[in-house]
């Protein structure tokens, strides 16, 4: 029975799932703590209290923020994936998914991420620092499974592409968020 669940292929479907759930986790419950301590300093809390118990609150609140980060991980793992199948489909000769399947066991180093993020909650700035590195060193291992499979050119044009979609993804939402911001204050002068 240990060496059929060893070769299982689907033992390891989940990882995604709770990898994501982990680090949601780990994110809202330091907004969370962030987000009560503003509605205090600005004297919403102590009305919101007239209503509602403070565990509703802090659950509440908490529950938003896992929703919130949840879809955001989804998405970049849906972005990711498919990215993944593009670059495979450019660059490999696989026409039957073996290649993907190699890289699948990497899996394990978005869950430990995902338990390291929990363990680092009370700073954002780690949390994130994990979910890079972890994300990092999954492409690397991905990498490395296929490498043997793949020629020099397709290894490079599969990391260019991956390099300039993050790259540029990631410029697109900063600039977003600041534009966003500046309007935002804007408004309020």
């Amino acid at each position: 029975m240990s060496n059929r669940m060893k070769k299982n292929v689907y033992m390891t479907g989940y990882l995604p799932l709770f990898s994501i759930i982990l680090f949601s986790c780990g994110f809202a419950i330091h907004l969370e703590r962030l987000v009560i301590k503003k509605l205090k300093y600005f004297g919403v809390y102590q009305g919101m209290l007239e209503l509602f118990e403070s565990h509703v609150i802090h659950l509440s609140v908490g529950f938003c923020l896992f929703l919130l980060f949840f879809m955001v991980f989804a998405a970049l793992k849906l972005l990711s994936d498919a990215l993944t199948h593009l670059s495979m489909f450019f660059f490999s000769k696989d026409t039957e998914g073996i290649l993907l399947q190699q890289g699948k066991s990497g899996g394990w180093f978005f869950f430990g991420g995902g338990m390291l993020a929990i363990v680092l909650n009370h700073s954002i700035f780690l949390m994130f620092i994990v979910f890079i590195a972890a994300s990092l060193i999954y492409f690397f291992y991905f990498l490395l499974k296929i490498g043997s499979s793949l020629s020099t050119a397709g290894i490079i044009g599969m990391v260019f592409m991956h390099l300039f979609f993050w790259t540029g993804f990631g410029l697109l939402v900063v600039y977003t968020v600041l534009r966003l911001y500046n309007a935002f204050v804007a408004s309020i002068t």
